[in-house]
């Protein structure tokens, strides 16, 4: 079925063609546009109606927020510093043990959606393309997932220092992220939304397309320069002042609430679970005097709708438990409350298998900051219908047009100082990629019919193949032959003769079936909906669902259970059997589910997702020995019992920490040196349950993972005490070590 989204506006062309792509087809999808053409809005809408199985990251927690998202270093738990190229494989592996759930909802993802791709480093997104490939399949970009990345790259621009760049420089052209190596590998399209919704007059609307693309000329900056009113002072409320520099903002803001003889309140925000305090989205102690102007920084989501991100207001009535804020538009006051903003994290739902966003944690504060004067990296996103431009300092590239782009118009726009060329910072590299991209975006869209047939019958085919079952049949078959023949004779001949059915009822009859469905989705447009091919293939479903009971029940559950004494050959069929045994209940219950439902994109999806998490649940350990006599071995037995409580300790300490007890007090509690105790919580940081942030810097875990990495064999904590400061303790390099490499403890 092909996929809409409705709500696009009928104007905005490139829009729906991006949602084509990422709904209907599995290509990765590059959405960019100028300030104002709605990338925000597509989001929102993508996240509320699309079938796929997503989640959204970004690469800052303040943008994580707004997106409504997860940082990138936090879902894939990466630590900081940059990353080189095929070199952290080894290091990533040990230094973080990924909780199963989290490995689960990686190997069934659809779609990953990165907000902020500007500001993202070509080694963050090669990174994410070694993690995603480690867990899902290693010899596809990104491991087979499909990306959304979403940006303006003549907008922010990725954080790189100086040192780091000197290094990385040696692997990558540039520091933005269309450098990166495993996305040069991966067939992309570029859509840019053109519509603009902000401005409204065409001779800005130019004006900025000029700014944005580094190409403007005399005549416009004499325009923009039209705007420049010497000591000008707003005689009205509702003017912002856009700022390049933080200390700039808050000298202005401070100088204009001291000014004022009202009485002054300050509001604590309230935090709960997991939320960093980098991440904060509004100030913690937030001081506000009536009169005040200040700006909104959430939209309203209660029925009024009162206020909106970016509304300025002023302050008319305040008190310890009250602030109400009139603004230009209308009289009438807006009682403000403290709204609660929420760290999102993912999670798989055991009994449904969906994605869940989650709250770690909570921030909640009045959504409300001074604004007199805010910068030009606060304002991104918003708009401002009266805005004084204090940009002629600009040190950044796109920070100009940043600052313009958020202006409606020309007549709402007032600059405290002439534009110089110098302050028109753009970056020829990022020009020139954007107008490499952009320019294909004719003949991407021209491709989408095409790219939409290929990838429904894409999934067709790789429903009725029976490779990986055949592959996982011959395995287990060759194992019992070789090894098993004169133990189990009347086992290897019933494992024969699954051959022939196999071959004939499934293989060829799914073989000669592609070829009709082939040439019916040719007559059908690609579109199976309503056409005579959707029930084909929900009977087709139906036929080998049964056919695979038939042929397999007794085969991997009854007939397989035998007893083998040798370890080594224990351990090969067993491994092969586990494989058949999971193969097989993917495919079966893949075909049960299409079976009773209509076959379509996000129904396939689903119940492939779904399948997939419950034959990982339900699947036998690897190399667990089948019907192991226990006279065999009772010393195993004993071990098995006396490892027990070493769990159990684990869990004790977790349980007195979150009790509120320090390392130390838990240590006298349990009896135990405060050394054990540490290595427990470096342990259960590596498992997620602690956060290691709490009980140790994340400066001093850098400095200490740092020492470590020095080391290419064995270490002891004593060599690594020698390499870092004196201020680091023993029990910060237990802890940090423990938790990136517990087993080298």
């Amino acid at each position: 079925m092909q996929h809409n989204i409705n709500e696009t506006d009928s104007i905005n062309r490139e829009m729906d063609v991006a949602w084509q792509f990422i709904a209907n087809t599995g290509v990765s999808v590059f959405l960019t546009g100028k300030a104002g053409t709605g990338k925000t809005t597509f989001l929102r809408r993508l996240r509320s109606v699309l079938p796929k199985r997503m989640v959204v990251l970004a690469p800052t927690g303040v943008a994580a927020i707004n997106a409504g998202g997860q940082t990138i270093h936090s879902f894939f738990q990466f630590a900081p510093g940059p990353y080189v190229p095929g070199a952290q494989s080894k290091e990533s592996n040990s230094y973080f043990r990924m909780a199963q759930q989290k490995k689960n909802l990686i190997r069934t993802l659809d779609l990953l959606v990165i907000d902020e791709i500007s500001m993202v480093r070509a080694d963050l997104l090669d990174r994410i393309d070694d993690t995603l490939r480690r867990h899902r399949d290693p010899l596809k970009p990104f491991g087979g997932v499909q990306l959304l990345l979403i940006g303006d790259l003549m907008q922010l621009s990725p954080v790189t220092k100086n040192d780091e760049w000197s290094w990385l420089s040696q692997y990558y052209e540039t520091p933005y992220f269309f450098s990166s190596h495993a996305l040069q590998q991966l067939p992309y399209v570029t859509v840019e939304l053109r519509h603009i919704y902000r401005q409204q007059d065409s001779t800005f609307i130019d004006i900025l397309a000029k700014v944005r693309a580094g190409k403007l000329d005399r005549a416009g900056i004499d325009t923009l320069n039209s705007r420049y009113i010497p000591s000008f002072n707003p005689d009205e409320r509702g003017w912002i002042r856009l700022t390049t520099h933080n200390h700039s903002a808050q000298s202005h803001n401070d100088t204009r609430l001291a000014r004022l003889t009202s009485r002054p309140y300050t509001y604590t925000c309230r935090v709960t679970g997991d939320f960093p305090e980098q991440n904060y989205p509004a100030e913690a102690e937030l001081t506000l005097k009536e009169g005040a102007q200040v700006m909104f920084i959430k939209n309203d989501l209660s029925p009024a709708h009162a206020y909106y991100n970016g509304k300025i207001g002023t302050i008319t009535k305040i008190g310890a438990d009250t602030v109400e804020v009139t603004c230009s538009d209308s009289d009438e006051p807006i009682a403000v409350t403290p709204v609660t903003w929420d760290n999102t994290k993912y999670t798989l739902d055991p009994v449904s298998k969906e994605i869940k966003e989650e709250s770690a944690g909570s921030f909640t504060q009045y959504p409300l900051r001074l604004a007199w004067a805010i910068t030009v990296h606060k304002s991104q996103g918003l708009t401002f219908e009266k805005a004084v431009l204090d940009i002629n300092a600009s040190f950044a590239h796109g920070q100009t047009y940043v600052a313009l782009s958020r202006c409606r118009s020309l007549q709402g726009m007032v600059l405290s100082a002439p534009i110089e060329p110098h302050a028109l910072i753009t970056d020829t590299t990022v020009n020139s990629y954007i107008d490499a991209e952009t320019g294909k975006t004719e003949s991407n869209i021209s491709r989408l019919p095409a790219l939409r047939h290929q990838y429904t019958l894409s999934l067709l085919d790789e429903l009725y193949s029976f490779s990986e079952i055949d592959r996982d049949y011959q395995w287990m078959l060759r194992v019992v032959d070789e090894h098993l023949s004169s133990q189990y004779p009347k086992f290897l001949i019933r494992l024969k003769a699954v051959n022939r059915p196999l071959q004939e009822r499934l293989i060829d009859i799914a073989g000669r079936f592609r070829p009709q469905y082939t040439a019916a989705m040719e007559l059908s447009g690609g579109d199976i909906t309503g056409s005579p091919l959707e029930k084909r293939i929900t009977d087709s479903c139906a036929y080998f669902a049964a056919t695979m009971k038939e042929i397999f029940e007794s085969l991997i559950t009854r007939d397989a259970i035998i007893n083998i004494e040798n370890k080594r050959v224990a351990e090969l069929y067993n491994n092969a059997l586990s494989a058949l045994r999971q193969s097989v209940m993917v495919k079966q219950s893949l075909f049960s589910g299409l079976a009773e439902t209509v076959f379509s994109t996000g129904a396939y999806l689903n119940i492939k997702a779904k399948t997939l998490l419950d034959s990982i649940d339900g699947k036998p350990a690897r190399k667990r020995r089948t019907d192991r006599p226990a006279k065999e071995k009772p010393v195993k037995e004993k071990k098995t019992v006396e490892k027990a409580p070493k769990t159990d300790t684990y869990q004790e300490t977790l349980r007195l920490y979150e009790a509120g007890m320090s390392p130390d007090e838990i240590a006298r509690q349990r009896n135990l040196q405060p050394w054990t105790i540490y290595g427990h919580l470096g342990r259960l940081a590596s498992q997620g349950l602690v956060d290691i942030d709490d009980l140790v810097s994340k400066e001093h875990q850098l400095i200490i993972r740092n020492a470590a990495a020095k080391f290419t064999s064995a270490y002891t904590l004593k060599e690594i005490r020698e390499l870092v400061p004196d201020n680091i303790s023993y029990a910060e390099i237990k802890i940090t070590l423990a938790q990136h490499s517990p087993d080298n403890q």
